[in-house]
C-alpha cells in the first residue's frame, strides 16, 4: 500500500473557480518560437502586449465555447486492437482497418526459432511448428508497409507495436536470441521511418508475450535498452519510442540505479538530461496495467529504493513527456488494493500524464462501468454537478490528448492597402495531453466574389497563409504542481498566439469594403487534410476567429496612429480563469464513483 504522503498526492476532489484576475497578473510563457526577420512575425505569449501594439484590434464576436462533441482528431482517443500476422512470404495485410486510430499488433513470430506457431494432432501425431529465425524478408517489410498505406487511406493513424508472439495469444519465452532481435530492429527501421505521418508512437516490443516485455527468461534490461537504443538511432526524431514501464525506459535512457537516481530534481537526473538532450522528450512509456492497482500492476514499484514508484514516475511524465503519447490498458482493480480507476481520478492524474490513449475493448467491464457512470467533477464545460447526463466515459472520451478551444479573439478591423493584419488569440487546452507530432498552421481568408450584377457566388474564394512560427505543440494543457497535501492548478491551459500578417500581395478582385472572413486551421502536409477539427462550433476551413473588412483606400498603419489615451482604452484585456484543485481529506480513497471510502 501507499505510504501517507502518497496517497496525498494521489487524489483530487473538486474545481474552485476564481475569477478576476486581469491580463498582466497571470500570463505563462508556453514555448515561444523564435522570431525570424520575415513579413510573418509570430509569438506564442505570455507577457502583456504594448498599446502600440495592440491598437487597432477589436474583440470578435464569436463562438469561444466548448460544444463538448467527441472530436474526430484520430492522432488521440481510444483505439481498437487489429493483429497482423506477417510471413516470409508476406501473408495478406489489413486492407480495412477496424478504425480511425489503430493499434496494430505486428508479430513476427515466424521469424524466431522460440515461438512455436502450433501443434499438429492429426492421427494422434503432436507435432509442434515453430518458427525460424531468419532476415526478414523483402515480402514481409511490404506487407508492413502495404499495411501502414492502408491506414493512410483511411485516414487514419497508428500506434505500432512489433512482437514475436503468435497472434498475440500471450505465450513465453517466444523471443529470439539477441542478435536476431538488434538485425530486425534494423531491418524494421527504415519502414517505420517512411511513415512518421500516420505512426502516433512506436511501442517498442519485441520481447516477451504480447511485447509486453514480460514472461520470457532471455529478456534483460540490458537486452531491451540495447534494443531500443538501436532504433532510436535508426528513426527519425519524429517516432516516439515507448517502453513497457519506467524502469525499462530509466535504462534506456542510462539510468543504472533507477530507485535512487531516476528523481527529476535530482544532480545525476540533470546529468543524465543534458547528454541526452531531446531524446529525453522521446522516450516514454506505455502501460496495459493502467490503474488496475497503485502499482498499475506492476508498472510502478512498491519498492521506491529499487524500482521507479508512481508519483516518481509521474512527475517524470508530467515534465519530459509534455509531446509524447500516453496510454496503454486501464483494467479493473485487483482484490485488496485501492481503486484508482475512476474518471475523477484521471481528471486529475491525466492532466499530469498526458495521457493520450486507451483501448477500447480491454477492460471492457471497465468501460462498460465507466459508460454507466455519472461523472461528478467539474472541468469547465464538463460540469457534473449541472449536467445529469455526463458520462464518465464521455468526459474521459473527450479528455484523451489535446482539447483546444478558442476562448478569445481580437483582430484588425480594417486591412488597407499595406496589407498589414494583426491578430491576438487565446486558446485554451482543456485535453488531458498536448499535441505529439508536428502539424502545419494556417491562416485561412474567406473572400467572397463578385459577378455581374450579383454580390457574391455561393463559394467564396479561399486563400492559405502559412504561419510558419506557429507550432499548435506548444498550445499545452493545464499544469498541476503537487506540494505536501495539495495539489494545485498553476496553469489553467490558457495560451496566448499573436502575430502580424503582411497581405499587401493577397488579391480581393473588386472586393473593396466588404467582410472577409478568418479562420485558423492546423493540418498535416496536404491542405483540407488530416486537420485538427477544434471544440468550437464546426466549420469547414477549421476555426472561425472573426472578420475584417478590405478597404484599398486606407492604409493599416495610419489607422494605428492614434492618441495614447486612445490606444490605452483600445488595449485588449482578456479576463483570466483560474482554477485551483485542491485535496481535501488526503488521506482518504476514492471509489469507483468517485465518491470518498
Amino acid at each position: 500500500m501507499l505510504g501517507a504522503r502518497r496517497k496525498r498526492r494521489a487524489f483530487c476532489v473538486d474545481l474552485i473557480y476564481i475569477t478576476g484576475m486581469s491580463v498582466s497578473s497571470f500570463f505563462n510563457l508556453r514555448g515561444a518560437a523564435h522570431f525570424a526577420h520575415s513579413a510573418l512575425m509570430v509569438m506564442l505569449l505570455a507577457l502583456p502586449q504594448s498599446p502600440v501594439f495592440a491598437a487597432g484590434l477589436v474583440k470578435q464576436d464569436i463562438d469561444t465555447t466548448d460544444h463538448m462533441l467527441t472530436l474526430t482528431n484520430y492522432d488521440r482517443g481510444f483505439y481498437t486492437p487489429q493483429v497482423l500476422h506477417i510471413k516470409p512470404s508476406g501473408g495478406k495485410p489489413i486492407e480495412k482497418p477496424y478504425s480511425k486510430l489503430l493499434h496494430l499488433r505486428a508479430e513476427i513470430s515466424e521469424f524466431s526459432s522460440r515461438a512455436w506457431l502450433g501443434i499438429d494432432t492429426t492421427g494422434g501425431k503432436k507435432d509442434t511448428t515453430w518458427g525460424k529465425s531468419q532476415d526478414l524478408t523483402e515480402d514481409a517489410l511490404g506487407v508492413l508497409q502495404t499495411t501502414f498505406d492502408n491506414i493512410r487511406k483511411n485516414g487514419g493513424h497508428v500506434i505500432v507495436r512489433i512482437c514475436y508472439d503468435p497472434w498475440y495469444n500471450g505465450r513465453s519465452n517466444v523471443t529470439p536470441e539477441h542478435k536476431w532481435v538488434l538485425k530486425h530492429v534494423e531491418q524494421l527501421a527504415p519502414v517505420l521511418s517512411k511513415n512518421t505521418d500516420v505512426i502516433v508512437a512506436l511501442e517498442m516490443g519485441m520481447h516477451g508475450a504480447y511485447g509486453e516485455m514480460h514472461s520470457d527468461t532471455s529478456i534483460t534490461y540490458d537486452r531491451v535498452a540495447e534494443a531500443t537504443n538501436l532504433m532510436l538511432r535508426s528513426t527519425p526524431p519524429e517516432l516516439k519510442i515507448l517502453t513497457r514501464t519506467g524502469n525499462y525506459s530509466a535504462k534506456v535512457l542510462g539510468f543504472d540505479n533507477w530507485g535512487v537516481d531516476f528523481h527529476i530534481d535530482g544532480e545525476k537526473f540533470a546529468e543524465i538530461a543534458k547528454a541526452k538532450g531531446d531524446t529525453m522528450y522521446r522516450v516514454g512509456m506505455f502501460n496495459d496495467g493502467y490503474l488496475g492497482t497503485q502499482y498499475d500492476y506492476g508498472t510502478w514499484g512498491a519498492d521506491c529504493k529499487t524500482s521507479i514508484c508512481r508519483e516518481e514516475g509521474v512527475a517524470w511524465l508530467e515534465k519530459y513527456g509534455i509531446n509524447t503519447p500516453y496510454g496503454g490498458e486501464a483494467l479493473t482493480t485487483a482484490n485488496g488494493y485501492q481503486v484508482i480507476n475512476t474518471p475523477e481520478f484521471l481528471a486529475y492524474e491525466g492532466f499530469r500524464t498526458h495521457t493520450s490513449y486507451l483501448n477500447i475493448q480491454w477492460n471492457n467491464n471497465l468501460i462498460d462501468s465507466w459508460k454507466k457512470s455519472h461523472f461528478k467533477g467539474t472541468d469547465f464545460e464538463y460540469d457534473g454537478t449541472k449536467i445529469d447526463s455526463l458520462t464518465g466515459f464521455k468526459y474521459i472520451n473527450d479528455h484523451l490528448g489535446y482539447r483546444y478551444v478558442l476562448r478569445e479573439s481580437w483582430l484588425s478591423d480594417t486591412v488597407g492597402s499595406d496589407g498589414m493584419f494583426r491578430a491576438k488569440l487565446r486558446f485554451q487546452n482543456v485535453g488531458f495531453g498536448n499535441l505529439t507530432r508536428k502539424m502545419k498552421t494556417k491562416l485561412v481568408l474567406s473572400i467572397p466574389q463578385r459577378q455581374g450584377n450579383l454580390d457574391t457566388v455561393p463559394a467564396p474564394l479561399a486563400k492559405y497563409i502559412e504561419m510558419s512560427n506557429v507550432d499548435f505543440r506548444d498550445v499545452h494543457s493545464r499544469t498541476i504542481s503537487v506540494a505536501g497535501g495539495d495539489t494545485v492548478m498553476t496553469f489553467d491551459g490558457n495560451n496566448e498566439i499573436s502575430f502580424d500578417v503582411n497581405l499587401s500581395e493577397l488579391k480581393y478582385g473588386d472586393w473593396s469594403g466588404g467582410n472577409i472572413d478568418v479562420y485558423l486551421s492546423v493540418c498535416g502536409e496536404t491542405i483540407g487534410a488530416d486537420c485538427i477539427q477544434f471544440a468550437n462550433r464546426l466549420s469547414g476551413y477549421g476555426v472561425y476567429i472573426g472578420r475584417y473588412v478590405y478597404d484599398e483606400n486606407k492604409h493599416t498603419a495610419r489607422l494605428n496612429s492614434i492618441s495614447k489615451s486612445a490606444q490605452k482604452q483600445k488595449v485588449p484585456f482578456v479576463e483570466r480563469t483560474r482554477n485551483n484543485v485542491i485535496i481535501r481529506d488526503g488521506e482518504r480513497s476514492y471509489k469507483l464513483n468517485g465518491s470518498k471510502q
